[in-house]
């Protein structure tokens, strides 16, 4: 039974590292340049890069960190172990007499089938549609909850390209501001290096977000599959056949 437990809580932790690996390895397979582009617009170094891009590229930065840390956040919370464990899922498929689904109830709150079996347990001696409401709700409930926490990793996805293109339009304007101060013509390469610089945050921006939205959406999805496959199986153990 403990190895189940333990097998089961390692295999999100993995995963995390994996989209952790991969939100950093994006940044640094996109950096790698031919030496003679190196150190022109883009420093040669990830952080000398994020220097030259501006004061936007440390606010894209900080809201990468926050990204990350969502993600680990929701890993955690999403876990097998937290939702449907296999030892109790077993069980459950097995169909459990009524006191193995009292030992169940009675176990880790925390855990989102312990809560759901507990909310349409309360109502054993009221209607099948009694039962399926409170089930439902439970369900209802612990999604609501679970989405509410994987919420920031959307929204971090969906502000870092805005910020990216602020940063852009900013660089932009100064870029054309030094044009004018040079002369009607100005200087082509001022011009084109300002413009490159300018569109160094676009590029992070893009880089942060694209992983985190694959993220979000990959743990709503898992969210909703999970909770779904337990209120399934709490509705085929609470609920009476007809007759």
């Amino acid at each position: 039974m403990n190895k189940r437990r333990n097998t089961g809580s390692f295999k999100i932790p993995r995963l995390t590292i994996g989209m952790a690996m991969a939100l950093i390895a994006i940044p640094l397979v996109l950096h790698a340049q031919d030496e003679e582009m190196t150190g022109v617009v883009v420093g040669r170094t990830i952080w000398e890069t994020i220097q030259r891009g501006g004061e936007v590229m440390y606010v894209i930065l900080l809201a990468s960190v926050l990204g990350l840390a969502a993600i680990l956040d929701v890993a955690f919370r999403t876990r097998q172990a937290a939702i449907l464990p296999k030892n109790i899922r077993k069980d459950l498929q097995e169909r459990g007499e009524p006191l193995r689904i009292g030992e169940i109830i009675g176990g880790n709150e925390r855990v989102s089938i312990v809560k759901i079996l507990k909310a349409g347990h309360i109502w054993r001696k009221g209607s099948n549609e009694q039962i399926q409401y409170a089930v439902e709700k439970a369900v209802d409930e612990i999604v609501w909850q679970l989405k509410r926490v994987a919420r920031p990793i959307g929204i971090i996805a969906n502000t870092t390209p805005l910020l990216g293109l602020l940063g852009t339009v900013i660089g932009i304007i100064q870029a054309f501001d030094v044009v004018a101060r040079q002369g009607a013509l100005g200087d082509p390469g001022a011009l084109a290096g300002g413009i490159s610089k300018a569109l160094l945050t676009t590029w992070f921006g893009l880089i942060v977000a694209i992983p985190l939205l694959l993220a979000y959406h990959f743990f709503i999805g898992k969210i909703e599959t999970q909770l779904r496959k337990c209120e399934e199986l709490a509705k085929e153990i609470l609920i009476l056949p007809p007759e």
